[in-house]
């Protein structure tokens, strides 16, 4: 084989490898499209697959506008248990729900790794906290259990406002007076918010926490570090006045403790006089 026809072969087989990857990379997106009909979830795994492709077929370009310059030698995604890099497409699949992080990303110029909870903003607002009652582990013997008063207090503002129809049930917590005037409490919502973005559940703290964000609206992917703690209370401080608090039924235990539960309770009395005891804190991103 002559110099100048091994050329062409090699030309033609590197064209051949990215047409099969673009293939497999089509054919996975359309899977993920037609079996994932919750948003959340589909976006999630969408996104993990165009980094990956992103990554797989060297448009460093694109990943350097995503990630910044630690991404322009491209980046790994390694499986959250295992830490192996992730090497065939297929393997891409959704985190565990008990996990804050949804994926973990691996700079290859700086070596750093970022645990990273993703965020769709293209259906349900995104949620933080998802239908957690005051009897929560949590809450009892958690990083949380000094925030209960605090908690309590603005909770009680929430449902003295629902009783007297001043209110709705799902409302932006600007809505909210005494964490306007009350610095303290205020401070303790943004440790709450910090703990459920970041940390863990209601179950307690994570296996993988989160030290940075990923958002995707629409075909917009963006990149927030959140490594240390000034980075992570200065993202909830960007989202603060965007973040949406309610009391609802879902999430309520069968057997409810009045003397746990009941700070947060709210009777919802219905037309024919049945009353739905809605105790569980739910909040999300607007």
């Amino acid at each position: 084989m002559n110099d100048e026809f091994r050329t062409l072969y090699l030309q033609e087989e590197e064209k051949n490898d990215m047409l099969k990857k673009i293939i497999e990379y089509l054919s996975v997106k359309n899977r993920i499209l037609n079996t994932h009909k919750n948003i959340g979830e589909r976006d999630e795994l969408l996104l993990k697959l165009e980094i990956y492709h992103l990554n797989e077929t060297k448009q460093f370009d694109k990943l350097h506008n995503i990630f910044g310059e630690e991404a322009s030698s491209g980046i790994s995604i390694l499986n959250l248990v295992t830490n192996e890099e992730i090497q065939d497409i297929n393997q891409i699949s959704k985190a565990s729900s008990g996990y804050k992080a949804d994926c973990k990303i691996k700079m290859k110029s700086s070596k750093n790794e970022y645990y990273v909870s993703i965020k769709s903003k293209n259906g349900a607002n995104p949620a933080i906290l998802n239908h957690t009652p005051r009897s929560a582990n949590v809450f009892k013997n958690g990083e949380l259990d000094n925030c209960l008063p605090d908690l309590d207090n603005i909770l009680a503002e929430y449902i003295y406002k629902r009783e007297n129809k001043e209110i709705g049930e799902d409302i932006p917590i600007t809505s909210l007076d005494c964490l306007k005037t009350n610095i303290l409490l205020k401070n303790t919502f943004i440790d709450v918010l910090k703990y459920f973005t970041f940390n863990g559940t209601g179950k307690g703290k994570s296996r993988y926490p989160a030290n940075a964000i990923m958002t995707c609206e629409a075909d917009k992917i963006t990149f927030i570090k959140c490594v240390n703690e000034e980075e992570k209370k200065e993202y909830i401080e960007s989202i603060y006045e965007n973040i949406i608090l309610s009391l609802r039924d879902k999430g309520m235990p069968k057997k409810v403790n009045l003397k746990v539960c009941e700070p947060w309770v709210f009777c919802d009395i219905k037309p024919d006089g049945s009353i739905k005891r809605k105790g569980s804190l739910h909040i999300r991103i607007k």
